[in-house]
């Protein structure tokens, strides 16, 4: 089995690596934290959602509040009345939804609305028109 860890580099920085388990000759706690022991190197756990941002930032995702780490290629509405963002266009009461922090939809307000219209294949054009209270709607893009 292999399993998402970071390893030190050089200047101080971390790399995310998968490790194989067969590698791991003890595990222990350092400074609160899970450290894999191999037979040259040692590797630390991923901890942190920060640590998870750091990594996982080019794959799109990013933090939309203290609690979540969200994938912005998935999101295909925002209620920004109730800070959430789901992920299907018409979400009903059992929906899957992440919060977004208030000060969050003011500083990702247009990348919210750009991730919204390529998911949905709307226009960003039109999806600015068709914004309301309870958050973006967008019209798919037709080509007539």
């Amino acid at each position: 089995m292999k399993i998402p860890v970071l390893k030190k580099t050089k200047e101080d920085q971390t790399e995310l690596v998968m490790l194989d388990l067969n590698e791991v000759l003890f595990i222990n706690i350092e400074k609160r934290n899970l450290v894999y022991h191999t037979l040259n190197e040692k590797f630390y756990h991923l901890s942190t959602l920060s640590e998870l941002h750091d990594h996982f930032r080019e794959a799109g995702f990013d933090l939309l509040d203290k609690t979540n780490l969200v994938n912005l290629n998935k999101i295909k509405m925002l209620d920004s009345k109730q800070s959430k963002v789901y992920f299907e266009e018409h979400p009903k009461s059992g929906s899957k939804y992440a919060t977004v922090a208030f000060i969050k939809q003011k500083q990702f307000k247009q990348i919210l609305a750009r991730a919204i219209a390529k998911n949905t294949n709307a226009t960003l054009e039109y999806s600015a028109k068709f914004q309301s209270d309870d958050g973006f709607r967008t019209v798919p893009h037709t080509s007539e």
